[in-house]
């Protein structure tokens, strides 16, 4: 059975996990191959431990399958996206869990709980050479509308803001209401 739930201050390994395998699976030939094969367990790990200790993110969901963390949500509302109410900053599922729609459920609940705290608007950054993603944000309906360049573990990757206007476009488009 699948749920999804708030993460917590604990929560800090777990979250570490999934978003690092799910980072080698999916951004090979996008970040560099020394950062992927013997970085990126304790960057995260340590990248997780500060941003549950200074609660940087007021959105931070976890998808579970049978107990275990599969997927993870997590959403800001600093100002850096003028004219979006929240940034998704991540959204990571483990490489076999991937196709099963938990995704879309992980963008659902975080977009009711970005209404329910009265925001409108939401957006992500999403790597170029990333075509899976875009392809899953445009299905949504997101549309680009800011192109940049990642500057992270040493690489410059193309990036592009993909972002929803109608915050309850988004949610109908996941099955919500």
């Amino acid at each position: 059975m699948n749920e999804v739930v708030d993460a917590g201050p604990d929560d800090a390994e777990v979250l570490a996990q999934v978003h690092a395998a799910s980072w080698k699976a999916t951004y090979r030939g996008i970040l560099p191959d020394t950062y992927l094969d013997s970085e990126v367990d304790g960057e995260r790990a340590r990248y997780w431990r500060a941003a549950l200790a200074a609660s940087k993110y007021p959105i931070l969901k976890m998808a579970c399958k049978t107990g275990s963390v599969v997927g993870l949500i997590a959403l800001h509302d600093d100002p850096e996206d003028d004219g979006y109410d929240y940034t998704i900053e991540h959204l990571h599922l483990l490489p076999d869990s991937k196709g099963r729609g938990l995704g879309r459920t992980l963008m659902k609940e975080a977009a009711m709980a970005a209404r329910a705290a009265g925001a409108k608007t939401i957006c992500l950054w999403v790597f170029e050479d990333n075509a899976a993603a875009i392809g899953f944000y445009e299905r949504l309906g997101g549309v680009t509308d800011a192109h940049g360049t990642d500057k992270f573990a040493g690489g410059d990757a193309p990036d592009r803001r993909i972002g929803w206007p109608d915050l309850d476009g988004l949610i109908a488009r996941c099955g919500g209401r």
